[in-house]
């Protein structure tokens, strides 16, 4: 199966999280991920509709914290698999809190742990980076040749190290 990549830096505003969640979907609905029941979900819920969730809280983390610097994302369809990532220039590392009832913030991890497959937060020379992966159903990949492949080896704007 062919990998697709594609990186892109954001400014670290409020409104670049749901440009950010646009372009991930557009690019992921390019790539041939269709909207498709997710196994577990109830009807309605779908894999497209929780990696832009995903995303969404990702991204609003790292507009939290990066300051005035701009964020680099990063989305990736590989062997059924699609990784999100948002690096920012903040070595604070993110914890996953239990929040009251009345909070009116602190769930993103908890919802991005509830969506994905996996999740972490690696630290890098320049802050961090924080991923997702997504386990995507074959049926809700559509053939496309429209689409371009980034070589696997290619570097993410924040380390030497190639993403994978």
């Amino acid at each position: 199966m062919e990998t697709h990549q594609f990186i892109f830096m954001i400014p670290s505003t409020a409104g670049a999280v749901s440009d950010t969640r646009k372009r991930i979907a557009e690019k992921l609905r390019h790539w041939g991920l269709r909207p498709g029941l997710r196994p577990g979900l109830r009807p309605g819920s779908d894999e497209l509709g929780s990696i832009e969730l995903a995303t969404s809280e990702l991204v609003t983390n790292a507009v939290q914290h990066a300051g005035p610097d701009p964020i680099s994302v990063g989305v990736q369809l590989r062997d059924g698999l699609v990784r999100i990532e948002a690096w920012d220039a903040s070595r604070e590392l993110p914890r996953l809190s239990l929040p009251d009832t009345v909070d009116k913030s602190g769930r993103g991890l908890l919802i991005v742990t509830a969506l994905a497959a996996r999740y972490d937060v690696e630290l890098t020379p320049t802050g961090k980076r924080c991923w997702a992966e997504f386990e995507v159903p074959p049926e809700a990949l559509a053939a496309t040749e429209a689409a371009s492949a980034v070589p696997v080896g290619h570097a993410s704007p924040t380390s030497s190290r190639a993403t994978a």
